[in-house]
C-alpha cells in the first residue's frame, strides 16, 4: 500500500519474509519529511507478535541544490505506543541511502532490508510497486 493511502494494519513492505504494517499514521513534516510513525516488522522465523518502531524518514531530491544528497530514515524500537520516550535512545538505527549507490548504517538492525524497502515507499523512489 501507498504510504499517502495507507491506514493502520495495511501492508506497507513486505521483503524476504519480513512484514511491515503501519500502526500509527506518520505526520508530514517540512516538503521532504515523514515524521514518528509507527510501523510493525514481522518476519517469517516465527517472530508472529513483530516489534514496533517509531520511524522518520527524511527524503531528499536529487541534483536540487541546498538538498542533502541522500534519503535518511531512522526509528527507535518500541513496545508501548503510549510510553513517554526518553532521547537519545540507545537502540536508535539509522539509514543514509546515499544518491551514489552507498549505504551507510548506523545502530544495529538485523536484519535490515526491509528498511531500503521502506524508505522506497515513504520517499516514493525507485522501482516501488504497490502490488
Amino acid at each position: 500500500m501507498a504510504i499517502q493511502n495507507a491506514k493502520p494494519g495495511d501492508l506497507l513492505v513486505e521483503v524476504d519474509g519480513s512484514r511491515v504494517e503501519l500502526v500509527r499514521a506518520f505526520t508530514p513534516g517540512v516538503a521532504n519529511g515523514l515524521h514518528k510513525g509507527v510501523v510493525k516488522v514481522t518476519s517469517g522465523g516465527g517472530d508472529a507478535k513483530g516489534q514496533m518502531y517509531e520511524t522518520t524518514a527524511i527524503c531528499s531530491v536529487k541534483g536540487e541544490p541546498g538538498w542533502q544528497t541522500y534519503d535518511n530514515v531512522f526509528g527507535d524500537p518500541i513496545s508501548d505506543l503510549n510510553a513517554k520516550r526518553t532521547f537519545p535512545v540507545k537502540d536508535r538505527w539509522q539509514f543514509l541511502f546515499h544518491f551514489d549507490g552507498r549505504t551507510e548504517q548506523i545502530g544495529k538492525l538485523d536484519p535490515s532490508v526491509w528498511v531500503s524497502r521502506l524508505k522506497d515507499n515513504l520517499c516514493r523512489k525507485g522501482d516501488f510497486d504497490d502490488t
